[in-house]
């Protein structure tokens, strides 16, 4: 399974990236206004993922076979700060889209979201009291990425309750909100998964599951903003006057 995910896991990285790269010129010929923190948080994951992508095939990153080595742990560090900030992007996104279907109630609940986003950024530091070498262990980022994600999954659920309560849905919303929710899902088993289970090949099959998760979350973003066909219009007859 390990050798299997290390010939994978590049081609899943371009998958991954080309149908980021679809969703910001499918946003940027959109409603780019409307949805800008989707675009915000999805031009970041193409620059991550472009970034990573190189890395792991230049510094051998994601390789499960050998012993670690100063490549690998360079790699390593790259991999769990992305993370981290991509996890509290995904949580900021969702609290975005809380605060646009809030109706009347924007401005109470545009603090309460905002001090619910502090509060995620400063309760890894008291929960789970790092260590910098000059950078956290592995463990303290697995633990942050776990808070964020289910804190993301919580928000979304919220999120799903607002938009049944809706009269006016907004169904690129909706798919959006459905995606994420396949996304944080899939991220906080994984990263469950993978925080207790023993070293060898369970490893790679829980990064596989993840990498797939991901794949199809932006896939049914592509399908909620795929631009819309423009209707031919039928030409109408030319009536001859007599």
């Amino acid at each position: 399974m390990t050798q299997f995910y290390d010939v994978l896991a590049p081609v899943l990285g371009v998958g991954c990236g080309v149908a980021l790269l679809l969703l910001v010129v499918f946003l940027l010929l959109g409603p780019t206004r409307k949805f800008w923190v989707v675009l915000l948080y999805v031009s970041y994951e193409l620059l991550a993922t472009i970034t990573l992508t190189f890395a792991d095939l230049h510094l051998h990153g994601t390789t499960q076979v050998g012993q670690s080595t100063e490549a690998s742990r360079l790699y390593a560090r790259l991999y769990w700060n992305n993370d981290v900030i991509e996890d509290l992007l995904r949580f900021v996104l969702v609290a975005v889209l809380i605060y646009m279907v809030a109706g009347s109630a924007k401005t109470f609940i545009g603090r309460m979201l905002s001090g619910t986003v502090l509060a995620m950024i400063v309760l890894p530091f008291l929960l789970f009291h790092p260590t910098f070498q000059p950078f956290p262990k592995v463990a303290w980022y697995n633990s942050t990425s776990q808070l964020l994600n289910f804190g993301a999954a919580i928000m979304n659920v919220i999120l799903w309750g607002a938009l049944i309560q809706s009269r006016k849905r907004d169904p690129q919303i909706l798919a959006v909100s459905i995606g994420l929710g396949i996304l944080v899902t899939g991220t906080s088993v994984s990263l469950g998964l993978r925080h207790f289970a023993p070293p060898g090949g369970f490893i790679a099959a829980f990064n596989l599951f993840l990498n797939l998760t991901q794949l199809a979350a932006w896939l049914i973003w592509c399908r909620a903003f795929w631009p819309p066909q423009r209707r031919q219009i039928p030409d109408r007859p030319v009536v001859l006057s007599q």
